[in-house]
């Protein structure tokens, strides 16, 4: 009996290790039959490539928890469908390889995606208003709406306000003015989204820990004759860190702040990442000191990250600008990155927008299937900077003329004007040549239709040497009449449906110059309004489970009070 309980527990071993190698010699069995039925040849006599097994079959599922968060993100790229983040990845991937291989995004890699709906109210194609209603309180509204239900008769509660009451600290940041739409969503509510004054008003009475990024719209009223927004900030405990100086001295120390970039471009906002000087404060500096000013509160903290600019780049049609924004973006997103990476227990990071902006397309007619990066790489500046030197220009001289305003256009947009080109837009044949690179071929010796076909590759691979920043007749006549319009008063300038479309209300000839420039590089718009497609939503850490799948805005705002734990805060 003695030897049997002995020889039990090495029998079991041995069944276990015969077990193992039997496993073993299965899956080698299945690996070399595997091997032998895949196909090593077609029957046109092609061998075959086989595709690369070795990457990973599923989601890096590690990057995400079911815990509560105590460190919440949420990152909101106004106007940043899907076209700009992939023409983003397909830009830095072209410039930086030279290859047709795009550079991914931080956040498009994280392990959730998802798909929203941004309609509201009012219309299927939805403003920052409105949709920030929604992601932000969890309730759908009219089109120009701050925080008030559908129908105008009822406020709602936002998850900042929600955090705010459950002891953690808030923080609202973005790369426009702070009473803009979109941080407005997180604390005001007001009928209609233009009542900036009466909106920092309610900024100044939130108690909130830390604002931070451009200035505010009509900070002494509309009449110019209200008490200064700033004055009102500081009367309800906060500090005016309008220098980078006080930036820099501000820490968790401090108590209630708002920071401001020292440096302000359009309306009050921090200038495009394109156009930054060396020292200029940045999205990412803002989000940085936000998460060393409210880190170490022992109930987290919540905070909302704009990149505003990347929907007013796409407004004007402005390929480049917009690009440069989403880069600037993914510096913020990387910040909060870095923070998940020391607390990945308890952060969550949701990245999405509200809406898309501008029709942008990645295709057109002209180029084809063929796309041209590079010829970006020309624009120096955006549309702003270019329409301040414009204007900097006819102040000097107010009989310009286009002759006077060509090396300014060459010089911030790379492109080419010739009053007596003749040329016009490359065919497609024109355009493999260049793509290709071909070489002249000798026609001596050639006869017939080899011959035929021999010159005709010649001449085009002739014509592909054309000079890809030169304007055709076409485009040169076009920017010659949006430079007619750009010299009249506003005022005077022909006010029809066609020129809408034309100019959409920008300075003609900037729009047009960027219009054409994107076009050459093999991209598009059409509208310089919002357009109405859903809009994808990125997750990592606690409970970003929760975003995977197809939902509503408003989802959004409910699943982040869920995963703080706060709905019925």
């Amino acid at each position: 009996m003695s030897f049997i309980k002995k020889s039990v527990p090495v029998l079991l071993a041995l069944s276990t290790t015969l077990t193992l190698a039997a496993d073993q010699i299965d899956a080698a069995s299945k690996e070399l039959a595997s091997q032998k039925s895949a196909a090593k040849q077609t029957a046109a006599g092609y061998e075959v490539e086989q595709p690369d097994t070795s990457r990973p079959l599923y989601e890096d599922y590690s990057k995400i928890n079911d815990n509560k968060a105590k460190y919440v993100f949420q990152f909101i790229g106004d106007g940043m469908g899907v076209t700009p983040v992939t023409a983003a990845e397909q830009y830095a991937g072209k410039v930086e390889t030279g290859k047709i291989e795009p550079k991914f995004t931080n956040f498009t890699e994280f392990p959730v995606v998802g798909l929203q709906n941004p309609y509201d109210c009012h219309s299927f194609i939805p403003d920052s208003a409105s949709t920030a209603t929604a992601y932000a309180n969890g309730i759908k509204t009219q089109t120009d709406t701050v925080g008030m239900n559908g129908d105008l008769d009822k406020a709602t509660d936002s998850v900042a306000e929600k955090a705010h009451r459950a002891g953690k600290k808030v923080g609202i940041i973005t790369s426009v003015t702070l009473n803009h739409a979109t941080p407005a969503g997180f604390y005001a509510n007001v009928k209609n989204r233009n009542s900036y004054y009466d909106i920092g008003l309610q900024m100044a009475k939130t108690n909130f820990d830390y604002f931070a990024g451009g200035s505010l719209v009509d900070r002494t009223g509309t009449d110019g004759k209200q008490k200064d927004l700033y004055t009102v900030m500081e009367e309800n405990g906060y500090t005016i860190a309008d220098t980078k100086a006080k930036f820099n001295n501000v820490s968790a120390k401090t108590g209630k702040v708002y920071a401001i970039s020292e440096r302000l471009q359009d309306e009050g906002s921090t200038p495009y990442a394109m156009d930054t000087r060396q020292g200029d404060q940045t999205l990412a500096d803002f989000v940085q000191k936000g998460i060393d000013v409210m880190k170490d509160d022992k109930d987290g903290f919540f905070m909302m990250v704009e990149s505003g600019k990347i929907d007013w780049a796409e407004h004007a049609n402005d390929a480049k600008a917009t690009i440069t924004e989403v880069n600037a973006f993914q510096d913020s997103i990387n910040k909060a990155i870095e923070f998940y990476n020391e607390h990945p227990d308890e952060t969550l990071i949701v990245v999405t927008a509200d809406h898309a902006t501008g029709g942008f397309t990645i295709g057109n007619t002209e180029t084809g299937y063929e796309t041209y990066y590079d010829l970006l790489e020309a624009q120096k500046e955006s549309y702003v900077e270019f329409d301040n030197r414009l204007a900097a220009m006819k102040e000097k001289k107010p009989n310009l003329t286009l002759e006077d305003v060509t090396p300014l256009i060459k010089q911030s947009f790379g492109l080419k004007l010739d009053p007596n080109v003749k040329e016009e837009i490359m065919t497609f044949a024109e355009r493999e040549a260049l793509k290709t690179n071909e070489n002249k071929v000798d026609t001596s010796g050639l006869s017939g239709e080899m011959k035929k076909v021999a010159e005709k590759q010649n001449k085009d691979a002739a014509a592909s040497k054309k000079d890809p920043y030169l304007l055709t007749e076409s485009e040169y006549h076009e920017m010659g009449a949006a430079f007619k319009e750009t010299m009249k008063a506003p005022e005077d300038r022909i006010d029809s449906q066609e020129t809408l479309v034309r100019y959409g209300g920008y300075e003609p000839l900037t729009i047009t110059a960027t219009r054409i420039l994107n076009k050459k590089a093999g991209l598009a718009w059409t509208t310089v309004e919002h357009t109405g497609e859903k809009i994808p939503v990125y997750a990592i850490g606690a409970s970003a489970k929760m975003f995977d799948g197809h939902f509503d805005n408003t989802d959004i705002a409910i699943r982040l009070n869920a995963a703080m734990d706060q709905t019925n805060k």
